[in-house]
């Protein structure tokens, strides 16, 4: 029960960071995707580097050799698929785009089977597969179309996420690997340590980049926040449940993003999603539904 509510409480954060990012973007489209990125990491930099004086252990410096390259690889990957989704969202309205995400499946299993050949599928595996593309021809069709460099950058983003996630999980192997005991400390420590490398190399970008008013901070910190919240509770649910239950709870932000989406575009704010009739709010929780499914059989 803990877990279930831990998962939760995180697919519903990074619904509402996603809503924070398109909102970002849309309305600073005069920013590049880079600037609005580096002025929200600085933020979570901050507060993982809060974060690193509970969690923090010297074994960290002892072992930099052993580590460096999945933190590195999946922090470069991580800001790869959020410059990525930053782009998709200046055009597609995140009741859209989140579900898609789930796409990452097929990118996480091409990248189990084709690369680190670790993973044999059998029958629920490729029923979730095929589930995902299902959900995306019907996510397609709810509205409309989405134009191809949309898709695209949709695409890079799951490919950025998937590649992330594979060397996030390679980075806490290796923290148990050299004395960090338990999921959740090395979980935890390793979230802040990649956290508070993006604010770093924020710090280094930000210099070069034109400056902006406060008012593009602040657009940019509900983002930050809630992001890095959703974080926290994904490896708490994580050391709670696994990684594999976590996974499939988290696959329920689509479905969170979409009644966000409708509340945001009955409420008024039709800058941010535009107002649908009912049979394709219809058509887009049931795909939000079938990505949920799909999720559930690729985690068997």
């Amino acid at each position: 029960m803990t877990g279930l509510l831990l998962g939760s409480v995180a697919a519903l954060c990074l619904a509402l960071a996603y809503v924070f990012s398109s909102l970002a973007v849309r309305r600073h489209l005069d920013i590049s995707p880079m600037g609005l990125l580096c002025r929200a990491h600085l933020i979570m930099g901050a507060l993982s580097l809060a974060g690193l004086c509970f969690t923090w252990s010297p074994l960290v410096l002892s072992h930099l050799a052993t580590i460096a390259w999945p933190l590195f690889g999946g922090v470069f990957f991580y800001l790869w698929g959020q410059t990525c989704l930053f782009l998709a969202q200046r055009k597609v309205d995140s009741s859209r785009v989140v579900p898609l995400l789930g796409l990452k499946l097929i990118v996480l299993a091409a990248i189990n089977i084709l690369i680190l050949k670790n993973a044999a599928y059998g029958f629920p595996q490729w029923l979730g597969i095929f589930l995902t593309l299902a959900s995306t021809a019907l996510l397609n069709n709810a509205g409309r179309r989405l134009t191809a460099d949309s898709f695209a950058w949709v695409v890079l983003t799951c490919i950025g996420y998937a590649s992330s996630d594979t060397c996030i999980t390679e980075l806490v192997r290796r923290l148990q690997g050299i004395g960090i005991t338990g999921l959740a400390p090395s979980s935890l420590l390793g979230a802040f340590l990649s956290y508070t490398l993006c604010g770093a190399l924020s710090l280094a970008v930000i210099p070069w980049l034109p400056r902006q008013p406060a008012r593009v901070w602040r657009t940019v910190a509900p983002f930050a926040f809630f992001w890095l919240l959703a974080m926290l509770f994904l490896f708490a649910c994580f050391s709670s449940i696994g990684t594999v239950n976590g996974n499939i709870i988290q696959s329920s932000r689509g479905l969170i993003a979409i009644l966000l989406g409708a509340l945001l575009a009955k409420a008024g704010f039709t800058e941010l999603e535009e107002r649908v009739t009912r049979t394709i709010l219809l058509r887009r929780l049931l795909a939000a539904i079938m990505m949920i499914a799909a999720s559930t059989d690729c985690g068997r």
